[in-house]
């Protein structure tokens, strides 16, 4: 079996893969630009609106105050100890085997499935809610 070196071949075979994907990318970039909302009027007050990202905060947030109280001193720092959890997750989680098939770690992978079904809904609740920013969660 004949070997093909990685310099130069294997580089410019990806180059130019990357440069029809850069290329493809600007054309529609070009073609259907991104909306940019309406203008700014100085003095006017609005809304801010969260990031795509930050909308299961913002529905937990909304959630929080709808159903169980209008202290939001826990549910701020609820997400904050999440995180904090999922952090310390590798140093916690200890397996004996390096790669374990998530079929054997049945338990992980229920609270996984079940972490990103609960940031799902609660991306959901923020959109149906009908708020339309951050200021209609504060007291």
């Amino acid at each position: 079996m004949r070997e093909i070196p990685f310099f130069p071949h294997q580089v410019v075979r990806e180059l130019a893969l990357a440069s029809f994907v850069l290329g493809v990318l600007l054309i529609l970039a070009a073609l259907f630009p991104a909306p940019l909302g309406k203008e700014a009027v100085p003095g006017e007050v609005t809304a801010i609106e969260p990031p795509w990202y930050l909308s299961p905060l913002f529905g937990f947030l909304a959630f929080w105050r709808a159903n169980i109280s209008t202290n939001l001193s826990f549910a701020i720092a609820l997400p904050v100890i999440v995180l904090v959890i999922i952090l310390l997750l590798p140093f916690i989680d200890r397996g004996k085997e390096e790669a374990t098939p998530p079929m054997k770690r049945q338990a992980w992978s229920i609270a996984g499935v079940a972490f990103i079904l609960v940031l799902l809904y609660f991306a959901y609740y923020a959109y149906t809610a009908g708020l339309m920013g951050y200021a209609e969660l504060l007291p």
